[in-house]
């Protein structure tokens, strides 16, 4: 096998891996959505926490989309290597 030619094993692998990336993006939304919850607005740091978290999670989003996007990719390879 050539290294740069991709095999349903190889894009199997690949899926493996973005899987697993993707639940761990998820977990990170989450994880910042936790964070707001429990950050009252009660003073100005907290605001500026707040608004950090909001972006930390808006840029996970962002990962999120990004990892579905090569998912798709990969699963469109994989159904055309059959």
């Amino acid at each position: 096998m050539n290294k740069d030619e991709e095999t349903r094993v190889t894009i199997q692998a690949r899926l493996k891996i973005l899987h697993k990336s993707l639940v761990s993006e998820e977990n990170s939304v989450q994880y910042y959505q936790t964070l707001l919850e429990n950050t009252p607005e009660e003073s100005e740091e907290n605001i500026g926490q707040r608004r950090m978290y909001e972006d930390l999670q808006r840029e996970e989003k962002n990962h999120v989309k990004v990892i579905q996007g090569m998912i798709q990719h990969w699963e469109d390879q994989l159904e055309k290597s059959k």
